[in-house]
């Protein structure tokens, strides 16, 4: 769940425009903390991730907006 968190706060400091992470230990605090916090325009409604051998590779975030996001995952080690 960890990688889970680490990407939704790398996706929330993208869109926001003073390039701070969110908040938050888990992925509904995270996304609590985008939504109210940062002027991003639209706000997470759904996440859909994709896996591989049990690791988060990526995946899509759909908007309020209707529009998507593409997920990516890169290795940090």
């Amino acid at each position: 769940m960890a990688n889970i968190v680490t990407a939704l706060k790398a996706l929330g400091k993208k869109f926001n425009t003073s390039q701070t992470e969110p908040s938050g230990e888990t992925v509904s605090e995270v996304i609590q903390s985008m939504t109210t916090n940062f002027n991003i325009g639209a706000s997470v409604t759904a996440i859909a991730l994709t896996t591989s051998g049990g690791a988060v590779t990526g995946g899509t975030a759909t908007l309020s907006d209707g529009t998507s996001v593409t997920i990516t995952v890169t290795d940090a080690t």
